[in-house]
């Protein structure tokens, strides 16, 4: 049997937690991170995604499988579409 692709993984996960854009973004608050953007960049970052097409259940990336709100506060973390 073929594995599914992770968005379609992820989609069955969050469906299973029953998660929604907003305790992402408070599970991804609390994420203790050591490169942390900082908020002016996240929010700008986070705007790019809000505007793009595989940006799915405002939360996960179409192109990459991840939970956009964490990959975004990472100083270090690029989106795979070279947006940001």
């Amino acid at each position: 049997m073929e594995e599914p692709c992770p968005v379609c993984r992820n989609k069955e996960d969050l469906a299973a937690m029953q998660m929604t854009p907003e305790l992402l973004e408070e599970m991804a608050s609390e994420e203790k991170i050591a490169d942390y953007c900082g908020k002016d960049e996240y929010e700008r970052r986070i705007n790019i995604c809000k505007n793009c097409d595989k940006f799915i259940s405002e939360m996960t990336c179409a192109l990459c499988g991840c939970f956009v709100q964490f990959r975004a506060r990472h100083l270090t973390a690029h989106c795979v579409r070279d947006r940001w």
